[in-house]
């Protein structure tokens, strides 16, 4: 329904209901989704407001004088003059993309409170707010040239397309449906137009839509840039945009009556970001992160000059403010670096002052990160405060009250439950991101801060393109140290459709970094995922298969193998070294299983790898080590190179949460050989979330399944099995049902699985066994072949064929007749 506050209207029901999340899903969010959309997380990420302490989406008033703009989940508006900010909004929500009317007396902005976005029109004098919001996501308002309409971006087509609002009647129209993303509507002054941003799939374009002619044309286009955003001169057919160059971000303008040349007016290094023209079109402002990730607004002549930053002398709130410090301490008493999470008793959460906000999209929660101690200038008011060390901590909670004018400090320490490094432990994700068109540009260093507040030793965030942008390229390869805390980065080659590959201690990136049906031929279109894995091997690296199934159940639950990578099983039985994520956290631990097990039972030693694949740039992500392995190499911890070497051998445990330290009677322990026959087994088991389940696997089977433990407790669980002559054994942990907030984890299932100890030898296999799973696997080869001779149509793909082949003939040695 379309409700106006306060007062609500019924304009009827809304057709067209979204689609409901997928039951495996590993990812539900919080927002309603759109029907043409696959990872929707990514379109929460790039389209939706963010909640940043500075100051962003800068909005010059059509008096020349004022400029809206939002900061801290408000809008402000600065007097130019006096360099004065003065709170306009106090919604506990979040306020963003202000847009003022021609005649200045509304200013429009969305409204994000965490489950939907909607769209407000606040009268400037008195100050009444009318709510425009759909049943859907609603972003993005433009006022008409009269001042009559509302341009916006609805979802309730099932799309995030543009609509026309009538503000006086309540009549609406909607003006396109192209799929995907539409959104940045501006006006231009010149006609009855309007400029839009559209994205689909890997471009983003800037359409130029003419209600005269009808025509609707792309007048810009760009691959995958998800800060190409717009706006139109006041009295010209001329635009400003932000457009990516290498790394950075810059602003450029274009005639559109002649869009064959860009011109650039930023320079440098830089991102800038949300351009608009003041109201006579001399000037444009825009926003752009410090190397502290804080924001600023900056203005630049319209025809290029010199950049210089807007002046905000003074901040004047609509509360009487006061300050909150919160200091996290270990239990000895000393600082430690913390993850923090800081809400108003009615729900607004406080950003950083000092780095970058997130947010989790499961919990609703903001987050950030502290050093142990940080500083918050805050309204009066009570404070709930959460602290986290990543899994093996309990939360600590802790609320406080901030008094007008006085300053108010809480003490936090997150009680260990389990010491890694005690235990002759190394942690380690083996895939994130630094930088990915998120708001910002990462380093090292902002890496280097979520670790230290997740208690993780090493990382290693993996380079990747935006199809031509090969972001973070020059520094693969580069390592970051500080007291025994690594940062290694490493490559993700994105053949989409072959499925992706995380590149890790690759002393040089591979090439192409792309490529596939899906994308461009820029060559021989006869490539194979294969070739990663022989540059693997030359440069040093070790190559993993990222983020492979979603689906609890696994790949082998229906009629046909699905969901499996496309050439995931041939490199898996043919490369001499070959990872699989096991925990990641987008995808199901359960079903990576399934498609392990099988890799193990065929003699495979497949190496159960653990990574986050989240972004250190991004807003809406998971911090790093929601997914992480813990490698039982203390005494190399200064090594990182010695340590996935440990990994590699199998000397660990993957984790979404627990810990799970696995050893049989003789002592062997993952990565080893015991001998078969009747042994004992224990489970060291820790949580700081509970768990139901505790079973024991032998080559893929649960042979022994225990009760678990409650939240914040660990045990020694013991018993007895017998080994058959050949195969594997190993333990894993788990909830058996997802869980909505599972923090200090954020993973919906809380998992835990050791690498196998092998039976006789490593390698070695039971015949029933592996024959059952060479019948799986070799169905899976049928199934990826179909697809790859269907998706590539006339053209040859020999290389993959061949190694189809290849690794079938190593399944026939399996199978029985």
């Amino acid at each position: 329904m379309m409700r106006l506050s306060g007062i609500t209207l019924l304009s009827g029901a809304i057709t067209g209901l979204l689609a409901a999340a997928s039951a495996g899903a590993q990812f539900d969010g919080r927002y309603p989704r759109v029907d043409d959309f696959g990872h929707q997380i990514y379109l929460e990420q790039h389209e939706l407001p963010i909640l940043a302490h500075g100051a962003r989406e800068p909005a010059p008033a059509p008096d020349g004088q004022h400029l809206a703009f939002a900061a801290r989940g408000w809008i402000w508006l600065l007097d130019m003059d006096t360099g004065v900010a003065t709170q306009l909004t106090s919604s506990p929500d979040i306020d963003a993309r202000p847009r003022w009317s021609p005649d200045g007396t509304r200013l429009a902005f969305v409204r994000d409170n965490g489950n939907d976005t909607m769209v407000v029109v606040r009268d400037m004098r008195s100050g009444r707010e009318t709510v425009i919001d759909t049943s859907t996501m609603d972003l993005d308002p433009e006022f008409s040239g009269d001042g009559d309409y509302l341009f916006y971006t609805s979802g309730v087509g099932g799309s995030l397309g543009l609509w026309r609002y009538h503000l006086a009647s309540g009549a609406e129209t909607m003006l396109t449906d192209l799929p995907q993303v539409e959104r940045n509507a501006r006006r231009i002054n010149t006609r009855d137009a309007l400029l839009y941003l559209h994205g689909t799939g890997a471009y983003r374009s800037l359409r130029l839509r003419d209600f005269i002619s009808g025509e609707d044309e792309a007048v810009v286009e760009n691959t995958l840039t998800y800060h190409l955003t717009a706006d139109v001169h006041p009295e010209h057919d001329v635009i400003v945009f932000a457009s990516p160059t290498g790394n950075d971000y810059h602003l450029y303008t274009m005639d559109l009556s002649d869009p064959r040349v860009h011109s650039q007016i930023t320079f440098g290094t830089g991102f800038a970001q949300n351009p608009a023209y003041s109201a006579d079109g001399t000037m444009v402002y825009f926003d752009e992160p410090d190397a502290d990730q804080q924001f600023h607004l900056y203005a630049v002549p319209a025809y290029g000059g010199a950049v210089q930053r807007v002046a905000i002398t003074r901040w004047d709130p609509a509360a009487p403010q006061g300050q909150l410090v919160i200091e996290t301490r270990d239990e000895a008493g000393e600082p430690v670096a913390a993850r923090l999470s800081v809400e108003s008793a009615d729900g607004r959460s406080i950003p950083s002052p000092v780095g970058p906000t997130y947010y989790d999209s499961q919990t609703g929660r903001h987050y950030f990160y502290s050093q142990g101690r940080l500083q918050l200038d805050v309204p009066a008011g009570r404070y709930r405060v959460i602290a986290a060390r990543g899994p093996m901590h309990m939360l600590a909670r802790g609320e406080v009250r901030v008094q007008r004018g006085g300053s108010a400090e809480l003490t936090l320490s997150p009680e260990e439950i389990w010491d890694a490094a005690d235990a002759g432990y190394v942690s380690a994700d083996y895939h994130i991101h630094l930088n990915g068109d998120g708001q910002h540009r990462a380093s090292h260093a902002d890496t280097m801060a979520s670790i230290l507040g997740e208690d993780l030793d090493h990382i290693a965030p993996m380079s990747w393109n935006r199809w031509e942008r090969l972001i973070d390229r020059e520094i693969v390869g580069m390592e970051t140290a500080e007291d025994g805390h690594i940062v290694h980065q490493a490559q993700e080659v994105r053949s989409h459709f072959h499925g992706h590959i995380g590149l890790i201690g690759a002393s040089e990136p591979f090439f192409p970094w792309f490529f596939g049906p899906a994308n461009p031929a820029l060559g021989d279109p006869d490539l194979t995922n294969g070739a990663v894995f022989e540059h693997a091997d030359a440069t040093g690296g070790f190559a993993t298969y990222v983020h492979p199934i979603g689906d609890d159940d696994g790949p082998f639950a229906g009629d046909a193998p699905s969901g499996i990578p496309l050439e995931m099983v041939a490199d898996s039985l043919l490369a001499d070294r070959v990872g699989i994520e096991m925990v990641c956290a987008w995808t199901s631990p359960l079903g990576n299983a399934e498609l392990w097990y099988r890799f193990l039972n065929v003699g495979r030693p497949v190496v159960a790898m653990s990574g986050t694949d989240t972004w250190t740039d991004f807003h809406r992500t998971p911090p790093p080590g929601t997914g992480r392995a813990y490698v039982r190499a203390i005494d190399r911890i200064d090594d990182f190179g010695a340590v996935l070497d440990a990994a590699i051998a199998g000397e660990s445990f993957v984790t979404t949460g627990p810990a799970l330290v696995f050893e049989l009677g003789d002592g062997s322990r993952p990565g080893g050989v015991t001998s078969a026959g009747e042994t004992s087994w224990q489970v060291q088991l820790a949580s700081a979330v509970a768990l139901d389940r505790v079973e024991i696997i032998v080559n893929g089977q649960v042979v022994q399944s225990l009760g678990g433990i409650e939240a914040g407790t660990s045990t020694v669980l013991s018993g007895n099995i017998v080994l058959p002559e050949a195969g594997w054994v190993a333990a894993r942990a788990y909830t058996s049902e997802r869980q909505a907030d599972a923090w200090p984890t954020f993973h919906m299932r809380p998992f835990a699985h050791s690498s196998p100890i092998w039976i006789a030898e490593v390698g070695s296999t039971d015949p029933a066994a592996a024959a059952a799973a060479a019948a799986d696997l070799m169905a899976a080869l049928d199934v990826s072949e179909a697809r790859a001779l269907d998706a590539y149509g006339d053209v040859a793909i020999t290389r993959l064929q061949a190694r189809f082949e290849e690794a079938r003939a190593y399944l026939r040695g399996f199978m029985t007749e």
